[in-house]
């Protein structure tokens, strides 16, 4: 413990006990243990004592690269391990790491689950360390159970591993978010898990919750509250464009701010991470992908700027803050659009039976294995529910992965309707605790307590229902509520960037520069606070758009939008409905822009709403040849309209017909763009 802390160092409550039961006893062990207890310092001084017997390298199961950056790290600094990870972002290190499994140099390897399915991974590295392992690790463990609020499918493939493993190599798992439900589900597919089991809470946290409606709203309520908070932070987002409209306006503040996200390149959040730990920045603004294993003794808090799902993740998020203080704040910030987003990630968590029946009978039906690509090019299922199809029906054999691409196999595979509606039903019972964890009088440290099934008998005395409110619940400046409003407007605005390939059954081609559309533009995002909302909100109306979003979008084209060529009139694209609400959108755009509108594109053949059909390929597909032009066209620079874009292909397609025919530069203008979360 000295070599791993420092001079002086003590085990916490349990810790020796777990090494002893690794080391000495090669016992299977569960560690159910409050974020920062250390439990990776178990894993770590297990290891280097098995290794210094003899014993083989110590493999770990771990969700989240950030995770195992962090636990690189702390096993070369603090105890010399020599440890490796091989993973999504690190090919070039692939070679190495498995010449250091192979020839014993290896103390640690951290590698994903989604790893374990890796064909090329079981025969390379995992052969070479069975019956050698000195220690499996898997982190973050309730993964494994379907009532774990983070289930995964790869998981699964942990369970036969573990049922294989033989009975003298030890086992750590290890969460900070099981309920007695979720450990008695893990314990039991789990042969012989031991559980050690400590209290949840923190009790450095002082949580609150503010009930504050609209997203500019809680921007004004970040700008008043968080420059007068100590150290540094993180404020939690749902989705990327938030992260980034969130970064933007603390920015605008003052404060040094960054988003983080898991879009970003692997680079980038080392150097974000290492900023947030050395306090260069005052805060990052993150998705989830900031989770799991971040290790900062001192940061002084977390907001969450929207409602989480359920109260287990945010109290895993929140127990990234006060480890080492005595005072760190939590507040959760809930809103109007919290309940729409829940409601969409639970919807989106299984695909539906069809798509899986989709996915299945596409691959039996081809002579030839398919790549992801290929199956959305014959298939109108999306390539998020044709991933989750595939990692599903993988697991259990239905299909597996060769050079080429995926195949169906012999093996039966059946929808297990009961099962995924009974965890659907866990995921609405815990949306529904959290609702009641915002609107709760009680202690608030208690109620997550209770959430967890952990053993606090009394109220924690610090939180606000407890003490009163930490921070202000009120935004006291309402002007800043305006300002959040126009950062909205301003950061909503979207760059239509033209399409430069064309899917064809059997390949792609480039589409020609003198064919493409120019750069466009979209005024907002669809359903964001200020122009979005209002597109959302009339988007199904029958009496066409409001007079003010027509003034909005002539008001942006005259004075922020400078194409290199101006348009010296605007055309519509037709709708799918025989509608004229676009085309009436377009004759009013073109008379504030003071320009003629031309009926230059028409709809010849019958389509869907591209909304409608679930991926690029299909919506390509779908307007292909739908439409033609008229003999109005002209030769000039032509603004093209219409309300929301998602895919592009309307826009391409109607551009491509339009300069076939002879008319300028196309440049692409829309109210609102299409995004999910």
């Amino acid at each position: 413990m000295e070599r791993s802390i420092g001079p002086g160092a003590e085990f916490r409550t349990d810790q020796w006990e777990a090494i002893d039961r690794l080391v000495n006893r090669q016992e299977r062990v569960f560690l159910v243990q409050r974020t920062g207890w250390g439990k990776s310092t178990v894993y770590f001084i297990a290891t280097k004592l098995l290794r210094e017997q003899g014993h083989g390298p110590t493999l770990i199961i771990s969700p989240l690269l950030a995770l195992m950056r962090n636990q690189i790290q702390d096993a070369e600094t603090q105890l010399d391990l020599n440890a490796w990870t091989i993973n999504s972002k690190n090919k070039e290190e692939w070679s190495e790491a498995k010449d250091a499994v192979r020839e014993g140099r290896c103390d640690l390897l951290l590698i994903s689950p989604e790893r374990l399915a890796n064909p090329e991974f079981q025969e390379d590295v995992l052969l070479a360390m069975d019956e050698e392992f000195g220690l499996l690790v898997v982190d973050e463990a309730h993964c494994i159970s379907d009532w774990g609020h983070d289930f995964r499918p790869d998981y699964r493939r942990i369970r036969r591993i573990l049922q294989q493993l033989p009975d003298h190599i030890p086992v750590a798992a290890t969460t900070a978010t099981a309920n007695d439900r979720v450990v008695d589900d893990v314990t039991n597919q789990v042969p012989d898990l031991q559980v050690i089991r400590g209290d949840l809470v923190r009790k450095s946290l002082r949580l609150q919750t503010n009930k504050l409606g609209s997203r500019a709203r809680r921007l004004a309520w970040l700008a008043e509250n968080v420059p007068d908070l100590p150290s540094s932070g993180i404020v939690y987002c749902l989705t990327t464009d938030e992260v980034e409209t969130v970064a933007e306006w603390m920015r605008q503040q003052g404060l040094e701010f960054e988003p983080y996200h898991g879009g970003m390149d692997d680079e980038r959040r080392r150097e974000l991470e290492a900023q947030l730990m050395a306090n260069e920045v005052d805060g990052l603004a993150a998705t989830n992908a900031l989770g799991m294993g971040f290790n900062k003794p001192d940061l002084g808090w977390v907001i969450h700027f929207q409602r989480p799902p359920n109260l287990i993740r945010y109290y895993q998020e929140i127990g990234r803050a006060g480890r080492d203080l005595d005072d760190a704040f939590a507040v959760l910030l809930s809103g109007d659009e919290d309940n729409q987003i829940a409601e969409y990630f639970i919807g989106e968590a299984f695909p539906d039976p069809e798509e899986f029946e989709i996915v299945l009978s596409t691959l039996a039906d081809s002579e030839v294995p398919l790549h992801k690509y290929q199956l959305l090019k014959r298939a109108n299922i999306s390539w998020k529910a044709a991933s989750q199809c595939l990692d599903m029906v993988r697991v259990d054999n239905a299909v597996i992965r060769v050079e080429d691409g995926f195949e169906r196999t012999a093996a039966d595979w059946n929808y297990d309707h009961d099962r995924i509606a009974s965890v659907t039903q866990q995921r609405r019972r815990e949306l529904e605790r959290i609702k009641q964890f915002v609107q709760t009088d009680d202690c608030l440290t208690r109620f997550i307590d209770d959430e967890l099934d952990g053993s606090l008998e009394e109220d924690c005395g610090r939180c606000a229902s407890c003490r009163g409110p930490v921070l202000p619940t009120e935004v006291q400046d309402e002007s800043l509520v305006s300002a959040a409003v126009e950062h909205y407007r301003a950061e909503s605005v979207a760059e239509i960037s033209p399409r430069y390939y064309m899917p064809k059954e059997d390949g792609r081609s480039k589409i020609a520069e003198e064919r493409k559309p120019e750069p466009g533009r979209a005024l907002a995002v669809y359903g964001d606070p200020g122009y979005g909302a209002l597109v959302s909100q009339q988007f199904d109306q029958d009496n066409g758009y409001s007079q003010k979003l027509v003034d909005a979008a002539v008001e942006y084209i005259k004075q922020e939008w400078t194409p290199s060529s101006s348009p010296t009139w605007v055309t519509a694209v037709p709708s799918p409905t025989g509608e004229e609400k676009v085309q009436d959108l377009a004759r009013r755009i073109a008379t504030g822009l003071g320009i003629d509108y031309v009926h230059a594109v028409e709809q010849v053949e019958p389509m869907q709403p591209q909304h409608e059909l679930a991926n690029s390929y299909q919506k390509r597909w779908n307007v292909e040849g739908a439409f033609a032009t008229t003999d109005e066209v002209r030769a000039e620079p032509v603004l093209l309209i219409d309300d929301t874009v998602g895919s592009r292909w309307s826009f391409t397609e109607a551009a491509l017909m339009l300069r076939d025919a002879g008319s300028g530069p196309v440049y692409p203008f829309a109210l609102a763009e299409r995004t999910r979360w």
